[in-house]
């Protein structure tokens, strides 16, 4: 019976990766990151989220180019309502950045409709943290943001206060479910992360997330 359990949790697994990577479409060259599907928490959609890999991205005046002279370069952008994930194809050579940084897109549409009740949770989680000084990240994306905060930000709770707040948690999904456990965009301490960990756990991991 033990043997069965087991067979049996393995074999429940590989079906949520299955159904997971259902969900999206890998468009042109460039191979699926399949060792996060069965990572991840269960996903639902009504529609598939289409992924393309292009070359050299970068970001300007709030667009998403590809081999441009200008912009800062980017390693991915997201389309909420075109359902749609671009990646930097550079990123086929680094499997482990190209799995975090996937989540974090995808975390994207799971932050749009995680619900207002679960945003203000994890915003104390943050605020927690930011009120106490915390230094670090889990990746640049958030941190490059949280530099940049003042404390009118948090208090007022502004564009820029809340723009931060979805890039924090799409770095924790990364950092969590993604398979490096060591990269030099980790910055946040033990007992930060450890928080972290503990609210997704309890808020995210155990229900099936839409996207």
């Amino acid at each position: 019976m033990k043997h069965s359990f087991r067979a049996s949790k393995s074999s429940h697994s590989r079906r949520q990766a299955a159904n997971n990577k259902d969900l999206f479409r890998f468009l042109g060259e460039g191979d699926a990151p399949d060792a996060v599907f069965g990572r991840l928490p269960q996903l639902r959609a009504r529609r598939a989220i289409n992924v393309t890999f292009r070359p050299h991205l970068t970001a300007y005046k709030g667009k998403l180019l590809s081999r441009a002279p200008h912009g800062d370069a980017v390693y991915a952008g997201c389309f909420l309502r075109k359902r749609k994930i671009v990646l930097d194809e550079q990123m086929l050579k680094t499997p482990r950045v190209l799995e975090r940084i996937f989540v974090h897109e995808v975390f994207h549409f799971v932050w749009s409709k995680l619900g207002a009740k679960l945003r203000s949770s994890y915003e104390q989680l943050v605020l927690d943290e930011f009120e106490a000084a915390v230094v670090g990240e889990l990746g640049w994306s958030a941190e490059s943001m949280k530099l940049q905060l003042a404390s009118s930000d948090c208090e007022l709770r502004t564009r820029r206060w809340k723009d931060y707040l979805c890039e924090s948690f799409c770095d924790t999904a990364g950092w969590l479910f993604g398979t490096a456990r060591q990269y030099s965009e980790m910055t946040l301490g033990r007992e930060q992360r450890d928080a972290r960990r503990r609210w997704f756990r309890e808020h995210v991991v155990r229900r099936p997330l839409s996207i």
